[in-house]
């Protein structure tokens, strides 16, 4: 098989009008004879990238846009990492390329998705204030609750798409040197998809499958792969918080020295608190010369002009942009110098994490940016040679010239 007979002729993810579509079928078919990746166990040639997805909520529908572009243009995902919304996302795009299904089901999926459901509460009394109270309804969950919603809409959700996929618990996403003989990652890490949640209890950030073992006593293997994607999107004081219990463990830090924990119960939050983009999550251990990008996919506009400051002025506010600080604004100036490069924006439409209440027209035009950045993102690497494979080669790409992208 050549390259050029390698790429799909799927239909279009949306409509690029006539030039445009002509701009893309271009871009494809220079990536697959400049970019691809010459499997040694099979002899073909292929067009892979490991995904980095960012959290945020309801915008994650972006990030289906976006994927959908990159596999229409014929690329598999090796591993995916998220958090929050980038988790769901992550470990839907594990499943799908687990099963062998087209990535179109992800579309499929989604459109399944009833973000209303999120807002439902489970209290009867607090279902009575919601209709009688207003806003006293969120008051009162949080006078006896750690979140106004509970959150279990997501595992209804969420466990029939995974089970059609043939996927449960992290076992099913396990893989290993057979599968993947030119692989770097520790043998803790060998898993399709890690998503990651914030552990309120020990102050410190988790990443699941990884440390369940290390540092929870844990079984990686036997752990659901919902229950850790419901952990990673529990916003705070938005949904009830995950509590786990474990058992002692023993983890080994990167200075030699050991930390033991005895066991007991912990409490996982949005792990955008401390990490909503990981862009490193899958960077080579071994010195080695990554075999494929890992492209990461942002819900935010790309950096530049940014809006005008404006000051925290009472306790709340300062609470409010604390937590916004904590889970999506610290990353932004390593964003901008090691990782833009290699990363689409998606316009968010200026909507918020938690506007559960999305209107059709709302989710399209999300779905719709991020289609429209990923097909700008490919259409400019391919002019370029290629997507980045490592940071150094995204710096060396930031310091050339900026020039305009075809639309």
């Amino acid at each position: 098989m050549t390259a050029a007979a390698a790429y799909p002729t799927t239909p279009a993810t949306y409509d690029r009008g006539a030039e445009g579509q002509a701009a893309f079928e271009r871009a494809v078919a220079t990536l697959w004879a400049t970019d691809t990746w010459l499997n040694p166990q099979t002899g073909q040639p292929e067009l892979n990238a490991d995904l980095v997805l960012e959290g945020g909520g309801v915008k994650g529908i972006g990030l289906v846009g976006a994927i959908l572009v990159l596999a229409e243009a014929g690329y598999h995902f090796r591993r995916a990492a998220g958090t929050s919304a980038g988790a769901i996302a992550a470990a839907l795009v594990a499943a799908i390329e687990k099963s062998g299904q087209p990535m179109t089901v992800l579309h499929d999926y989604m459109d399944d998705l009833d973000y209303r459901q999120f807002m439902r509460g489970g209290d009867p009394l607090q279902q009575v204030f919601e209709k009688f109270g207003g806003r006293f309804a969120d008051a009162w969950e949080l006078m006896f609750r750690n979140g106004i919603y509970s959150g279990d809409y997501l595992r209804t959700w969420l466990v029939p798409k995974l089970n059609q996929c043939g996927v449960a618990t992290w076992s099913d996403l396990a893989i290993t040197l057979a599968d993947d003989p030119g692989m770097s990652l520790p043998e803790g890490q060998r898993y399709r998809a890690v998503v990651h949640t914030s552990d309120i209890s020990r102050g410190m950030l988790a990443r699941l499958p990884w440390d369940y073992q290390d540092y929870y006593g844990l079984p990686p293997g036997d752990q659901d792969v919902a229950g850790s994607v419901r952990a990673s999107m529990s916003i705070p004081f938005f949904f009830e918080p995950v509590r786990t219990a474990t058992k002692p463990a023993r983890a080994q830090m990167p200075d030699g020295s050991t930390v033991s924990w005895p066991g007991g119960t912990v409490t996982w939050v949005d792990g955008g608190m401390l990490m909503n983009f990981p862009i490193d999550a899958f960077n080579r251990v071994d010195g080695g010369t990554p075999r494929w990008p890992t492209i990461g996919i942002k819900l935010s506009a790309e950096p530049g002009a940014q809006p005008a400051d404006v000051p925290a002025v009472t306790s709340i506010q300062e609470g409010v942009r604390c937590l916004q600080t904590m889970m999506s604004e610290w990353d932004r100036y390593y964003v901008e110098q090691a990782t833009a490069e290699r990363t689409i924006f998606v316009a968010n439409a200026g909507l918020t994490a938690t506007q559960f209440d999305l209107t059709a027209e709302q989710q399209q035009t999300l779905f719709r940016n991020g289609a429209e950045a990923a097909t700008r993102f490919l259409i400019r690497w391919a002019e370029a040679g290629g997507v980045p494979r490592s940071s150094a080669q995204a710096a060396a790409a930031a310091r050339q010239p900026a020039e305009a992208s075809p639309a």
